[in-house]
């Protein structure tokens, strides 16, 4: 992970209002807390779409559950099971991809390709033969979660498989949920499943579990912490307090420190794992004329020894003492304690007014 990806995921999400993606243990308790991200990140303008796209999210998870063919995820890789969801003017998306039997794809084709053609009439008729059938395969669930997608979305499943090797392929699909009206989703109105696909090779190719972007008010980190929590259980206590101190004092900083845009703190979260060490990135809009402040600062913890570190830090709690930016450089100074290597960052400009201000720190 470097701050030019932070920067590169802004840019592929930037049209965003909210976008998550998550890489790892698919556990009921995961999907509360991604159903209850963005539920408290829904306008009232949203209310009619609540319990909708709840319903959506547990399908999409059980579809990756019905779906995949790994008995048991050691290690992530790129055919790790991936889940997205995002909202982009008026419509919400929720992306899934697992790792498929290739002679399998036959049959979830055919029942995919079936839903998309039918109506609504047809889809419930069709939902009600299902029903009936006493045939129905718990594993294959004869496309009735495929049914149920098209029926409450009142659109198409784009789909697509993507060949591993000649015995595995990845399964992607894309579910599409209109906040404006009950009509069909038309192709042009939608974001094509291709982004999707770029977004998880990104995320993978970069060993990410985790990805957020958003409004990072204090509603919105609360969820975030405890999936991080959930999915953590595996490293030992030392590490799990610093990483949990490190995501509470970097989501707060966005949250107290970034530039406001029409009433929003905006910015980016990511949480990945590579060889032994985790690593936290982080991008938010800084006014222009904070720049130079936030350089010179990251610079001298930077070039400061550990004990440097130690000292200055109790020295800025006996006397509180205070920035033009409030906590940020305790904030920092703390974060130059705990980390491995030296803090990374990036400004990339935006217009005349803000930057984008991209950070990582491995630990």
């Amino acid at each position: 992970m470097t701050t030019n990806t932070i920067f590169e995921f802004y840019k592929l999400l930037e049209k965003d209002n909210i976008s998550f993606a998550y890489r790892g243990s698919f556990s009921n308790n995961v999907l509360t807390m991604v159903t209850q991200l963005f539920k408290e990140n829904l306008g009232e303008e949203h209310d009619r779409l609540r319990n909708k796209l709840s319903f959506l999210m547990i399908e999409s998870f059980q579809n990756i559950s019905r779906y995949t063919e790994k008995e048991e995820v050691i290690l992530l890789d790129e055919t790790s099971e991936f889940f997205m969801t995002r909202n982009v003017g008026d419509i919400f998306y929720i992306i899934s991809a697992n790792l498929i039997n290739n002679d399998k794809i036959p049959s979830v084709r055919e029942k995919l390709e079936r839903v998309n053609t039918l109506d609504k009439s047809e889809l419930n008729k069709l939902y009600r033969e299902v029903l009936t059938n006493k045939q129905i395969n718990e594993k294959g669930g004869a496309g009735l979660g495929f049914i149920e997608m098209v029926r409450k979305t009142r659109g198409k499943l784009p789909f697509d498989f993507v060949e591993v090797d000649d015995k595995q392929s990845m399964f992607f699909m894309q579910i599409e949920l209109s906040a404006s009206s009950e009509e069909e989703i038309t192709t042009t109105d939608s974001i094509p499943l291709n982004d999707a696909k770029q977004i998880q090779k990104l995320i993978s190719k970069e060993n990410i579990l985790m990805l957020h972007k958003g409004d990072f008010s204090s509603e919105a980190v609360e969820p975030l912490l405890r999936m991080f929590e959930e999915n953590m259980q595996n490293v030992s206590l030392k590490k799990h307090k610093k990483i949990f101190h490190f995501l509470v004092e970097i989501l707060q900083n966005i949250s107290k420190h970034s530039f406001t845009i029409d009433g929003k703190h905006e910015g980016i979260f990511q949480l990945g794992y590579e060889n032994g060490k985790f690593h936290i990135g982080t991008g938010n809009f800084i006014a222009n004329h904070e720049i130079l402040y936030f350089k010179n600062l990251i610079e001298s913890v930077n070039s400061k020894t550990k004990d440097e570190l130690n000292e200055l830090y109790r020295k800025y709690l006996r006397e509180g003492k205070e920035t033009k930016t409030g906590s940020a450089g305790l904030g920092l100074i703390d974060l130059a304690r705990e980390t491995d290597d030296n803090i990374i960052y990036d400004f990339n400009e935006i217009n005349s007014d803000y930057s984008f201000f991209s950070l990582t720190v491995n630990f």
